[in-house]
């Protein structure tokens, strides 16, 4: 067991997002090699590099929405599949139905989900002094250094 009450296993999940999204120096995407206090010329330089790689949403957004469409979906099927076997004692269309609910329900949480907190985990959310943006809940000290 990990000193802070959780499992081994989880205690390796986390260590490995957070090596996955921790930016160089923990600095908002795109001002990692900017000073301290980012200047006017830095700021412009950001934005442009963001308005040429974005799409339908950040890079972040679309990382995890893709991540969690695919997880969900994986997820709301094992669960559908474990509700269709003990519960339901139907035909199997009426199981394979249950399974395909479950994916899509379990694809549509991931969606929403990751895709709005991956920005987060990847600092995208922060201002260029480091803070929390304007649209983004202040990070909480107490719950560890990545405010989760």
């Amino acid at each position: 067991m990990a000193d802070d009450g959780q499992s081994e296993p989880v205690a390796r999940a986390e260590d490995w997002l957070d090596e996955q999204t921790m930016p160089r120096g923990d600095r908002p995407k795109g001002l990692e090699d900017a000073g301290p206090v980012p200047t006017a010329a830095e700021l412009r330089r950001q934005q442009q590099e963001e308005m040429t790689s974005t799409g339908l949403g950040t890079e972040g957004q679309t990382r995890g929405a893709v991540f969690g469409v695919v997880g969900g979906a994986v997820v709301g099927a094992v669960i559908g599949a474990v509700v269709a076997l003990v519960f339901i004692e139907a035909s199997t269309a009426a199981r394979v139905l249950v399974i395909v609910i479950g994916a899509l329900a379990g694809s549509a949480a991931g969606f929403v989900y990751w895709g709005g907190r991956t920005p987060e985990l990847e600092n995208e959310t922060m201002t260029a002094t480091g803070e929390p943006g304007i649209g983004t809940t202040p990070r909480n000290p107490d719950l560890d250094d990545r405010g989760r």
